[in-house]
Formats: structure tokens, sequence, C-alpha cells
């Protein structure tokens, strides 16, 4: 599994759950979908979370969005994710080793820079939704880079 930091900036980052997506609106109302789905599960055991993974194809996408991210507490996230599991439940489903461009270019830069990125990200003060579809797009990236 891929990781960086930036993943979990600015209240975390979902764009790699999804593609092309649509709108801040679009994306809002799909989780929203989507998380009225999973609490129709009764029990969130492995073998429902399988179940609720499989409602639909990888690439049957809610406005752009993975129907299996789902909002709690105010986050995102993918309750298939190893951290919420013992497993990962993504695996067979989704690409767990998607790192998006900004991500494997901030990998590449010393620390000063990354430091630099890291706070022009936070005074940016996006939130969670605007700042996932800007990680996605890169424009974060080629705004902070010009």
């Amino acid at each position: 599994m891929v990781f960086s930091p930036l993943c979990q900036l600015n209240g975390g980052c979902m764009g790699c759950c999804g593609h092309d997506f649509i709108s801040k609106e679009k994306t809002k109302e799909a989780i929203d979908k989507n998380t009225e789905e999973f609490a129709l599960i009764p029990e969130k055991d492995e073998r429902s979370l399988l179940t609720f993974r499989d409602r639909a194809y990888t690439s049957d996408l809610r406005d752009g969005v993975c129907r299996n991210l789902i909002k709690k507490d105010g986050c995102f996230l993918c309750p298939l994710h190893p951290a919420l599991n013992k497993k990962d439940l993504r695996i067979g489903h989704c690409d767990v080793n998607f790192l998006c461009d900004t991500a494997k270019k901030f990998a590449d830069w010393d620390e000063k820079k990354q430091q630099r990125f890291t706070f022009f990200i936070e005074s940016r003060k996006l939130d969670n939704i605007s700042y996932s579809m800007q990680m996605s797009s890169g424009s974060l990236l080629a705004e902070f880079t010009r």
C-alpha cells in the first residue's frame, strides 16, 4: 500500500476514490448517497462489507466518485480500508497502490520544499472536497510551482 503525508493533510484527501469529479456539489451528493446505502447494512462484519463493496463494479462510479466512499463523523473514509479492518478489503476492487501525480512529485522534493507546499495547502483553508478535487486535478501543484 502506497501512502503520502498529503493523503491525511487538510482533513484527508479522497482524490484516489474517484475520477473526473463533476463538481463539488455532485461529489457531496454522491458521498451522501453512499453513506445512506452504507447505513442500511445491519452488521459491519467482513462479509457484509464485501457485499457492500460488490454492489457495484469498480468502474461504476457515482458522479465520478467510488461507491464505497462514505462520510462518518464529518470525515470522508472508505469502510474497506485496512486502517478500519483486520485486512484490506479494497484488494480486488480498487487500485490500492494509487498515488496522485502531486503526491509522487512531493515525495521527490527535499524536506524544505515539502514543508513550503504543506504550508501553502494549509493557507488555502480548503474544505475536504475542494482539497481532494484540486489534489486530484493537479491544480494545487500547478499553482504552487508557478
